[in-house]
Formats: C-alpha cells, structure tokens, sequence
C-alpha cells in the first residue's frame, strides 16, 4: 500500500512538474510566429494611430485614433508580458514595410490621412488581425496564448466595426 501510495505521488508531481514547465517553458515554433506577428501589428497600429491622432482632420477619427492606441498599448503589453514569462524577446523594430506605411501616412497630404488611415489601418489591417487571431485561435498550443487570443478577438472586431462605421462619412 506504501509503495502504491510514492507511485501515485511520484507520478501525480511529474505530471505538474510536466504541466508548470509547459505553462513556464518556451512557446512552440507555431506560437512564436502568431506572438511575432500579433507584436509587429499591435506595434505598428499603435504607431499609426499617434500620427492620425494628431494629423487626422476629423474629430471622430482622432477620437478611434486616440482609442486604437490606448486599447492595442494595454494589448501589445500583455502580449509582450506572456512573451517574456517564455523567455521570448518581442522584435524590437517594425519590419520595413510597416515602418514605410507609418511613414506614408505622416507624410500625405492632412486631407487623405482620414481616409487612408480609416481604410488601411482600421479596415484593412483589422481584417488581417481578425483572420490571424481566428487562426491562431486554432493552432495555438500555449493555453495562455489561446486565453490573450480569446479576449483580444471581442476588441478587434469592435475596432474594425467602429472604422466601418467611419468609412462611409469620410469624403473620397
């Protein structure tokens, strides 16, 4: 009975040592593409968002502007957290054709960056984030990944549904 008892105990501490080392172990090849990805996107919308925030002629784009910063920095910091509990740096620069675009929007004219930056950013690009977060909803293995992954989709459809909204008021 003794014996059966260290048996079960032995076994019962490998499988949470087995469990805490996953939880505080490195992500996978699989995770560590999605948290790259999400990293460079958050990183760039923030980005984006700062020049429209103080180039943008309309009210209403200034004020989901000021909105996508404050609510992808909260985003982009809880993802560069769970990064860092696996021993994962986060890219440190935007990729060069991220930093081409926020560069193109502080330099068009004041008229168009409204409608560039409602149409590229918060369209296009959240259409782009939506599709890679229900991906890596599915892929994902690291069960706090699919946890930041679940409660950011809910704040990137609204984001995208609040641009949508703005679309059509914007001139051409």
């Amino acid at each position: 009975m003794k014996r059966h008892l260290v048996k079960l105990c032995t076994g019962a501490a490998l499988v949470a040592a087995a469990l805490s080392a996953h939880a505080d172990g490195a992500f996978n090849q699989t995770d560590k593409r999605f948290v790259t990805d999400a990293a460079n996107a958050g990183v760039y919308q923030v980005q984006a968002a700062q020049v429209a925030a103080k180039r943008a002629q309309d009210p209403k784009v200034q004020a989901y502007a000021r909105m996508l910063v404050e609510q992808r920095e909260k985003s982009n910091m809880a993802l560069e957290k769970l990064a860092a509990s696996r021993s994962m740096e986060l890219p440190r620069e935007l990729e060069h054709e991220l930093r081409r675009r926020v560069r193109s929007l502080e330099e068009d004219k004041p008229e168009k960056v409204d409608r560039e930056f409602v149409k590229n950013i918060g369209l296009d690009d959240s259409e782009k984030d939506i599709e890679r977060f229900q991906r890596g909803r599915e892929r994902v293995k690291d069960p706090e990944l699919k946890r930041f992954i679940e409660a950011s989709l809910p704040m990137l459809q609204a984001q995208r549904k609040q641009a949508m909204g703005l679309i059509g008021n914007l001139p051409e």
